[in-house]
């Protein structure tokens, strides 16, 4: 654990490995509209589209073992308690791989539910049980990498969290080309892809996790002792946080959900090319959030050692790259977004609805900014009811936004609406942030409270 102030040099050297991390996974995605688009089938594109819908509503619902795991540690970390953040892991992993399992044994039900919840035609939805039921044999997988990567993300070890997505990402394309375009498999294929590649990621994740465990020396004294590992307040804690980051989570993901099948209604068409948009989209996202992640790690740090001032700092430091890259990712998808559009998409009534709608999704990139700024901020410090409250409020603005656009502006109205729920979601996260300073007790000065100038 480093005590020296954070600079903005630290921040790009952070972020660097996160960036190409994080675009890894939503570089999969690419991968699978790519291949799919190539096959000319709009079916096969609304299939996956509505498949992802259905599945991530009970996969990403999980991704608090991410967030929660990183937070904790981060604080166990600043307040150098590295038997406790030693603890974490082992919980969080337990969690993780009982979910995974669950997720893995439900999902004809889950296909069965989803596909009676979402519209889209028989063909789309036989397309999407495909992918879905393929998907989810990497189910358990994918969990117990949100925490292990959760955790090496805490503790700072970015470049550790590229290897593993990098592993993930170059699997599934690989085996997307195969299965699709060379055996022909269709939505099935993709998913297969997908659950394989997660697999091999885990193994790098726990490969990459025992190397951090002997860089601290091996297991800490007192990790495995059971009254410790199983302490009602230390599980409670945890309770709290993950409960509240759940419901937070199934906010986002009711979110998107409700935008895809927002989209399906106005027909196929203009569903397989939100999909397409929602990619670059994701792209982007994933790219931001690598800020996003330093300021978990920082904020939570910050909050480990009491600090105001580190706080603060990393506010500043992480949300000053974002909001630059934020613009610069809004004027490449303005300039450029329609040429990328054609030469992915074969289908023309796709391709076509795609470019119309570009405009919303170029504005994204600058107007999620604030929005995934604050998530890092708040999820660090564990802020679960702050971050709760902020996605039932968010999502039910959305969802009025969306019952009184939609109507009027057809699609463009379901990307407005879309647009509100950024707006909201980010505004509600500032609204609250002086409250969480007023957590953050400061009772002595630590190195970065004394440095005045954060450049580097």
């Amino acid at each position: 654990m480093s005590t020296a102030p954070l600079t903005r040099t630290d921040v790009i050297k952070r972020a660097w490995p996160l960036v190409f991390a994080n675009a890894a996974v939503p570089l999969a995605g690419v991968a699978d509209t790519f291949v799919l688009g190539l096959s000319g089938d709009t079916a096969d594109l609304g299939g996956v589209a509505l498949g992802s819908a259905v599945f991530s509503v009970f996969y990403w619902s999980f991704y608090f073992l991410r967030m929660g795991t990183t937070g904790l540690t981060a604080q166990a970390d600043g307040a150098g308690d590295i038997a406790e953040a030693q603890r974490i892991l082992l919980r969080a992993l337990a969690i993780a791989s009982l979910l995974g399992l669950l997720i893995w044994g439900l999902r004809d039900a889950i296909s069965w539910v989803g596909f009676a919840v979402l519209q889209g035609t028989s063909a789309v939805e036989d397309k999407g049980a495909d992918y879905l039921l393929a998907r989810a044999w990497g189910a358990p997988a994918a969990l117990a990498t949100f925490a292990l990567s959760g955790w090496l993300i805490g503790l700072g070890r970015n470049a550790a969290t590229l290897a593993i997505y990098i592993t993930f990402s170059a699997i599934n394309i690989g085996l997307d080309l195969w299965f699709v375009l060379g055996l022909g498999h269709g939505p099935g294929g993709v998913g297969a892809a997908t659950a394989i590649a997660e697999w091999a990621g885990l193994v790098a994740a726990l490969a990459l996790t025992a190397f951090a465990l002997r860089h601290q020396k091996g297991w800490a004294d007192g990790v495995l002792n059971r009254q410790r590992l199983l302490a009602p307040k230390a599980l409670a804690d945890m309770f709290h946080v993950n409960i509240n980051l759940m419901i937070r989570t199934w906010c986002l993901v009711i979110g998107f959900t409700w935008f895809a099948n927002a989209g399906a209604r106005q027909g196929t068409a203009p569903l397989a090319g939100n999909h397409v948009l929602l990619q670059i989209i994701s792209l982007w996202a994933f790219i931001l959030d690598a800020f996003a992640f330093v300021a978990e790690t920082e904020a939570g740090r910050a909050f480990g050692r009491k600090s105001l001032a580190d706080l603060r700092r990393a506010v500043r430091l992480t949300g000053e790259p974002m909001f630059a890259a934020g613009a610069v990712f809004a004027g490449l998808t303005f300039l450029f977004g329609a040429d990328v559009l054609g030469a992915v998409i074969e289908d023309e009534a796709t391709l076509q609805a795609a470019i119309t709608y570009l405009p919303w999704c170029a504005i994204v990139p600058f107007l999620g900014a604030g929005a995934w700024l604050m998530d890092g901020i708040f999820i660090g410090t564990t802020s679960g009811k702050i971050l709760r409250n902020a996605g039932l409020a968010s999502i039910a603005i959305y969802l009025l936004a969306d019952a009184i656009l939609s109507p009027l502006f057809a699609n463009h109205g379901v990307w407005a609406a879309f647009m509100v729920f950024y707006v909201a979601r980010g505004g509600a996260l500032a609204a609250a942030y002086p409250a969480l300073e007023k957590r953050v007790v400061q009772p002595a000065p630590t190195a970065s409270d004394t440095e005045a100038n954060p450049s580097a």
